[in-house]
């Protein structure tokens, strides 16, 4: 379920605009804005094309969204414009010099980030960027997605920018991320690390828990949020973990659906992981409050588990899904 990005003002955009006419190009090979051609059909496919396969070596070209940008060394000033970005990276041991914050956190960056991150320069909100402060951190390569696609043509200007889809599956993001720092290799070898561990999950799971039956759910002020196995959290249970989806859940074609407070009751999950986060913590205890809420019998058998909605939906990367992965295993295998 694709979320359009809000444009900003105008009379920001005006003063923005104003100041990236200013901008010169970063520098490099091939200008600040990614070329493409009529013929070619975009992806975010990264090539090497001047080192054999696992190589690190530059120059390298990535495909993507906007065409393609050819990179003749690693970046040193990389400004990201959505949080997954930055686990990517520091599963890297990379970070990046600036980024957006996460929708619905009240802290810039998340405690499980903490302790790896260094200066890392707040560039307003992921819905938000704040153009301004992208300009002034000078980075000579910009990381987005098509989520801001309605901000591309004046952040494009600032510096080479690489558009990556927004729902693209985080193996495929970290690939391309691997290519981008010189390290292919490193990149193989965290997906590796993820995968093994989520297999062996994967057969506790399906011991213990049989048949019984798992829904992800995010309480909003519009409506409860229930995410399908096709959501990118969604596919990390259903999939990765091979947890069961609740029949009414797997008959809906698309990343997530709404219900009613008073519809809740038809989901019909042995077990519920319940999203919360700072923006909607008001929504997670008017639901928790009604007597439709504790008349379910997940609830009244303690399968509700409260998690996290910032760690678990906006850092998608190989060092949150690992972190989501514990947790559930510890809900539900009960593991620490």
């Amino acid at each position: 379920m694709k979320r359009l990005y809000k444009s900003t003002q105008f009379a920001t955009w005006l003063l923005c605009f104003a100041l990236l006419l200013t901008a010169c190009s970063s520098g490099g090979k091939n200008s600040n804005v990614p070329s493409s051609t009529p013929e070619a059909s975009p992806s975010t496919e990264a090539q090497d094309t001047s080192a054999p396969e696992g190589g690190n070596s530059f120059p390298v070209t990535i495909k993507h969204l906007k065409g393609e940008y050819t990179l003749e060394k690693k970046p040193e000033v990389i400004a990201v414009l959505d949080t997954k970005f930055v686990d990517q990276l520091l599963a890297l041991n990379e970070q990046p010099a600036g980024s957006v914050t996460a929708a619905g956190s009240d802290t810039d960056f998340p405690a499980y980030l903490s302790d790896r991150l260094g200066d890392v320069k707040v560039l307003g909100t992921r819905d938000k960027p704040n153009l301004e402060a992208i300009l002034a951190l000078k980075p000579d390569l910009i990381l987005m997605t098509d989520f801001q696609e309605e901000a591309y043509n004046n952040i494009s200007k600032i510096a080479p920018t690489i558009v990556l889809d927004f729902d693209e599956d985080w193996r495929v993001t970290l690939e391309t991320m691997g290519k981008i720092m010189g390290k292919q290799a490193e990149a193989k070898a965290v997906q590796k690390a993820y995968e093994d561990k989520a297999a062996k999950l994967k057969e506790q799971l399906a011991a213990k828990l049989g048949k019984e039956t798992v829904a992800l759910i995010r309480p909003r002020t519009e409506g409860i949020r229930v995410h399908t196995p096709d959501h990118r959290t969604g596919a990390i249970l259903y999939k990765d973990l091979g947890l069961n989806v609740p029949a009414s859940v797997a008959a809906v074609d698309d990343t997530a659906y709404e219900l009613s407070l008073e519809a809740v009751s038809e989901i019909g999950a042995d077990h519920y992981f319940l999203l919360s986060d700072a923006m909607f913590a008001d929504a997670v205890k008017q639901l928790e409050s009604t007597n439709i809420w504790k008349s379910l019998e997940p609830v009244k058998n303690h399968h509700v588990y409260d998690v996290d909605s910032t760690l678990w939906i906006a850092y998608y990367g190989p060092i949150a899904n690992s972190l989501i992965i514990d947790q559930a295993a510890e809900a539900l295998l009960g593991q620490q």
